[in-house]
C-alpha cells in the first residue's frame, strides 16, 4: 500500500512521447518547407497524374525496402528512420489538407482569368487547342489559371470577309426588318491557313483599330494526296517516286490507270480546298474552258464534304463499309498533310475512331501548295485594352516558338507570290459566278405534325445561313408536303414562289409561319405532283423531313416506289433528302432510276447539311 504522503512519480513514457511529438512536428515543418516547390509542381499536373503519382512513389519505396542492403540500414537506424517517416507523414497530411482546402476554396482564392478567343479552320482546331492548353498550364500563377483561351471554328471563306468587315455580325432580313447576330464570340486572334487569306482580309478593310499589324508565322504544312496503304503500294507499281513526275501524270495514273477518284471539300467552305482547286487546275495544265467540267467532277467525287474534317469523317465511314465488304476505297483525298496524322491517330474533331479500319499515307508532290499558318491579331473598335493586347501578343510570340504541326514534312516547290495570290482570288470569285452552274432549286418541306419540332425552325435557320452559297442568278422555290387525313392523298402546297438569294430571309419566315399540323404523305406522291407541273426545265429537289414519310410508301418497298416516281417525274432531275431528328436514313439507295439520289442526316448542324445539299445538287440538271 502506497504512502499517502508520498508524491506520485511522473510517467517516464509521457516525456519521451512529448519529445518525439515535438521533434516530429519540427521535422514535418522542415520537410513541408522543402517540399513547397515540388507541391506547386504537383498541383500543375493533370488530375489522373495527381492520383497515380503517390501510389507509384509508394510502390517504388516498398520495392527499395526489399533490397537486403537497405533493409539492414533500416534495422540499424530504426529510430532515426522512424522519426524521418513520422515527419514525412506529418508533412504529407498537412499537404493533403492544404490541397483539399485549396480545391474547396479555389473559386474564392483564384481571381477570374483573362479570356482570349481564337478562331481557325476546322482541321486546325485540335492542334491549336492542344497548344492553348499547354500555354495555360505554363502560365499558372500560384496554382491559379491566369488566362483562359478558347478555340472556335472560323466562318468559311465565303463568309469570312463579311464577318470581319461587319464586326463579326451576320446581317440578314427577318420579317422585312434588318437583323444582325454574331457568328460567334468576336475573336481576339485568328490563325489563318495561308497568307492569301490575310491578304484579302487586309484589302477588305477590316474594321479593326490595329488591322495593319503584321501577322506572325506560327506553323507550316503542305497539301497532299492521302490514300490507303494498299492504294499507295499500287501507285508505287506505276511510279516509284510520284514527285519525279509531273502532277498531270500522277493525276492521270490515279484516275485512268488505277480507276480512282480525287475528293476534296467544297472550296466555298474550306480554304485548304480552294488552294487545292487552284493546284489541280494549274498542275493538270487545264485551259480555262475545262475548269467547269473539272470542278463538277471534284464536287461529284467529294463525298458531300464541306470541310476537311467532314471529308475525313465521310471517308472513315466509307472505309468501315469497305472493310465489311473486304474491299479498299479507291479514293484519294486532297487535304493538308497534318490531317493524315490526325486521321491515323483518331484525332479528327467530332469523328472519334478514325484510322481503326484503315490507315492513310500521304503522297507528296512539289506542285501541291504549301500552307503557312499566320497568327493575326484582331482588336475591334471600342474594345481596346492595353492589357488584353499584351496577352494576345504574348501568346502569339509563344506560339511562334511552339509552332503548329512541327513534324509535318514540306516538299512544295511553289512560291507564294503576287501571281499565286491573284490566281487564288480570281478562282474564289469565279466559283459562284462561273464554275457553279445556275441552280433552280425546289425545296420540299415535310409539313406534317411530327416534323414540326425537328424541321421547321432548323430548316428556316439553315436556309438563312446559306444565302451566300447561292449566286445572284440562282432561284429557290419552297413547297409543303402533307396529307389532310391519315393515309390520305398527298398534297403539295406552295410556301414560297421562286425567289432570289436576297429574299431568302423572307422565305425562311414563311417556313416558320407555315402550319405543321397535317399527316405524313409519301415522298413518291410529292415527286409525282411536282413532275406533273408546267415547269419546262428539270431541276433537283431537296426534301427536308423527319423521315417518317418513308413509312407511307407501302408494303416495305419504299426504295422501289420512290425510284419509280423519281424516274417518271419529268421535271425532277434528282432527289436529295435531309433527315432531321434521326441518326439514319430509312432509304439509303435507289435502284431502277438513272437519276441521282442521296439521303443524309442533318446531324448536329442543319446549316452544314443544307450547304452540302446546295453544292451537291448543282450538277443534277
Amino acid at each position: 500500500m502506497n504512502d499517502p504522503g508520498q508524491k506520485e512519480k511522473p510517467d517516464p513514457n509521457f516525456g519521451r512521447s512529448a519529445k518525439e511529438a515535438l521533434i516530429s512536428a519540427l521535422a514535418a515543418a522542415i520537410v513541408g518547407v522543402v517540399l513547397v516547390p515540388w507541391i506547386n509542381l504537383f498541383r500543375t499536373l493533370p488530375l489522373h497524374m495527381q492520383l497515380w503519382l503517390p501510389l507509384g512513389i509508394g510502390i517504388v519505396v516498398a520495392a527499395l525496402l526489399n533490397i537486403p542492403f537497405l533493409r539492414e540500414i533500416l534495422q540499424r537506424y530504426e529510430k532515426l528512420v522512424l522519426l524521418f517517416l513520422l515527419g514525412l507523414a506529418g508533412a504529407g497530411l498537412a499537404t493533403c489538407g492544404w490541397l483539399a482546402f485549396g480545391a474547396l476554396t479555389a473559386d474564392d482564392r483564384c481571381p477570374a482569368p483573362k479570356e482570349l478567343r481564337l478562331v481557325t479552320a476546322p482541321e486546325n482546331v485540335t492542334e491549336l487547342t492542344t497548344r492553348t492548353q499547354q500555354y495555360m498550364r505554363e502560365n499558372r500563377i500560384d496554382g491559379c489559371p491566369s488566362i483562359r483561351l478558347t478555340v472556335a471554328v472560323a466562318p468559311p471563306p465565303v463568309h469570312l470577309t463579311d464577318a470581319f468587315t461587319n464586326r463579326w455580325e451576320w446581317r440578314e432580313d427577318r420579317r422585312d426588318q434588318p437583323y444582325a447576330r454574331l457568328y460567334d464570340l468576336q475573336p481576339d486572334a485568328w490563325v489563318a491557313t495561308t497568307t492569301a487569306e490575310v491578304d484579302e482580309f487586309r484589302a477588305g478593310g477590316l474594321k479593326s483599330e490595329n488591322g495593319s499589324a503584321p501577322e506572325i508565322a506560327v506553323g507550316k504544312d503542305q497539301l497532299v494526296l492521302a490514300m490507303t496503304e494498299q492504294r499507295g503500294e499500287e501507285l508505287g507499281k506505276h511510279m516509284d517516286n510520284p514527285d519525279q513526275y509531273s502532277f498531270r501524270e500522277v493525276w492521270d495514273t490515279l484516275t485512268k490507270k488505277m480507276g480512282m477518284t480525287i475528293a476534296r471539300p467544297f472550296p466555298e467552305t474550306s480554304m485548304a480546298a480552294l488552294i487545292g482547286t487552284r493546284d489541280v487546275f494549274h498542275g493538270r495544265e487545264l485551259p480555262p474552258d475545262n475548269h467547269v467540267q473539272a470542278e463538277q467532277e471534284l464536287v461529284a467525287n467529294g463525298l458531300g464534304a464541306d470541310t476537311v474534317t467532314s471529308l475525313l469523317c465521310e471517308f472513315d465511314a466509307l472505309a468501315d463499309e469497305s472493310q465489311r465488304r473486304r474491299t479498299d476505297p479507291k479514293i484519294a483525298l486532297l487535304v493538308p498533310g497534318h490531317s493524315v496524322e490526325d486521321f491515323n491517330a483518331g484525332r479528327v474533331e467530332g469523328c472519334a475512331g478514325t484510322g481503326e479500319s484503315t490507315h492513310l499515307i500521304a503522297v507528296r508532290h512539289g506542285h501541291l501548295s504549301p500552307l503557312g499558318y499566320q497568327y493575326v491579331k484582331v482588336t475591334w473598335p471600342g474594345q481596346r485594352s492595353a492589357e488584353r493586347e499584351k496577352l494576345i501578343d504574348h501568346f502569339g510570340a509563344w506560339l511562334q516558338k511552339h509552332p503548329l504541326f512541327p513534324n509535318v514534312l514540306e516538299s512544295s516547290t511553289i512560291k507564294i507570290d503576287d501571281v499565286w495570290l491573284r490566281q487564288l482570288k480570281t478562282l474564289k470569285k469565279q466559283l459562284l459566278d462561273e464554275l457553279r452552274p445556275q441552280l433552280d432549286l425546289r425545296l420540299i418541306v415535310d409539313t406534317s405534325g411530327s416534323a414540326d419540332r425537328p424541321v421547321r425552325i432548323q430548316a428556316a435557320e439553315a436556309l438563312r445561313a446559306n444565302s451566300r452559297m447561292l449566286a445572284p442568278r440562282d432561284r429557290v422555290q419552297v413547297f409543303g408536303l402533307h396529307a389532310q387525313t391519315r393515309n390520305g392523298p398527298a398534297e403539295v402546297t406552295g410556301i414560297a414562289a421562286r425567289s432570289d438569294p436576297e429574299q431568302l430571309g423572307s422565305v425562311a419566315v414563311k417556313i416558320e409561319n407555315t402550319p405543321f399540323d397535317k399527316w405524313d404523305a409519301p415522298a413518291s406522291a410529292g415527286l409525282a405532283q411536282l413532275g406533273a407541273g408546267d415547269e419546262a426545265v428539270p431541276a433537283p429537289v431537296v426534301l427536308l423531313t423527319d423521315g417518317r414519310l418513308f413509312d407511307n410508301e407501302g408494303g416495305g418497298a419504299a426504295a422501289t416506289v420512290i425510284a419509280r416516281a423519281l424516274e417518271d417525274a419529268s421535271t425532277v432531275s434528282g432527289l436529295y433528302v435531309v433527315v432531321f431528328g434521326q441518326d439514319q436514313c430509312a432509304v439509303t439507295m435507289l435502284q431502277g432510276t438513272r437519276k441521282p439520289y442521296q439521303c443524309v442526316t442533318a446531324g448536329t448542324s442543319a446549316e452544314e447539311a443544307i450547304t452540302r445539299a446546295i453544292i451537291t445538287v448543282r450538277g443534277w440538271r
